[in-house]
């Protein structure tokens, strides 16, 4: 890759959440946002985040635990844990770059090939993908009030898409012309993985998705903001989705933005927007603290091996 296309990705996250965040702060009024911001935020958000710290964590470690047929007799949870941890420091600058901290690291502690390492995370997410589709649709058709949301066919057929993809992966005939595809190492996760152990990592990831929404829940509740469950959990995974995205710095600027349109028919710009970066500053600066803390030495170790094959 070349310097200048490097330089541009880098940027670029950079760029976009400044452009999004100026945006905002020029059509809202800073006075009315400071006003929004009060004791009470804390005193609710600092001890649900770090319940939400430590209870994502464990399923986090679990996750990876369940998924790996054989592993060192030292891997254990508390060594998932901290590199899970690890990357947390490059998932602040993007999605992307912290799942590859966690395949990298996975492949070297774990002794397992980059394709086995990835597959695991490739499920994983996967699956995360398909439990939020799944709230969303079933959120939006009990929503109780008049906000604008994609509809629950919409996400259906993006189920229907994903669970039709799971079959073409699993099915023991062969597929002619994509059985190549089909069998390449990052795929072998989602091939072989037994529907048994896919229900377990499906309850914990529920439980984990279900955590990211009652701490926005709580968020809400700190800045009495009164919000019906339907429009909760339909929201948060819209914001969830949108910040996950790899185009801003740890969603920051369009995780703000989708805040304020999945939530501005329960509350001004101004109070959704403190809101979205209050809760946003707890959560990077918990993040960083436990990858600061927990896994420095593998936050180093995968960062290098990013930049080696980066260059």
């Amino acid at each position: 890759m070349s310097r200048r296309n490097l330089l541009f990705r880098r940027i670029l996250p950079a760029l976009v959440s400044v452009v999004a965040l100026g945006w905002l702060l020029s059509s809202i009024e800073i006075s009315a946002l400071v006003a929004a911001l009060s004791w009470n935020v804390v005193v609710v958000l600092l001890p649900s985040m770090l319940a939400y710290g430590v209870v994502t964590l464990v399923l986090e470690a679990a996750s990876i635990l369940l998924l790996m047929e054989s592993r060192p007799a030292d891997f254990g949870l508390w060594t998932a844990a901290r590199i899970k941890t690890a990357s947390y420091l490059l998932g602040i600058v993007n999605y992307t770059l912290g799942a590859g901290a966690l395949t990298v690291l996975l492949r070297r502690r774990a002794g397992m090939g980059l394709g086995e390492s990835a597959s695991i995370v490739l499920l994983i997410t996967s699956i995360d993908m398909l439990i939020l589709m799944i709230m969303a649709a079933a959120g939006t058709t009990l929503m109780e009030t008049g906000a604008p949301a994609v509809r629950a066919g919409v996400f259906a057929l993006l189920v229907a898409g994903f669970v039709v993809g799971m079959i073409v992966l699993r099915m023991p005939a062969n597929l002619g012309p994509i059985e190549r595809l089909r069998s390449l190492t990052v795929f072998e996760a989602l091939r072989t993985t037994p529907l048994t152990r896919l229900g377990k990592l499906a309850a914990m990831r529920i439980c984990f998705t279900s955590s990211f929404i009652a701490l926005g829940g709580a968020a809400f509740v700190g800045f009495g903001i009164e919000v019906p469950l339907s429009d909760l959990i339909v929201g948060m995974v819209f914001v969830g989705v949108v910040s996950a995205l790899p185009i801003a710095v740890a969603g920051l600027g369009t995780g703000q933005i989708a805040v304020v349109e999945a939530f501005g028919h329960l509350a001004a710009r101004e109070t959704l927007l403190a809101l979205s970066l209050v809760l946003t500053a707890f959560l990077l600066s918990l993040r960083a603290a436990m990858g600061l803390f927990m896994a420095r030495e593998f936050t180093k170790e995968a960062l290098e091996e990013s930049r080696a094959s980066e260059a």
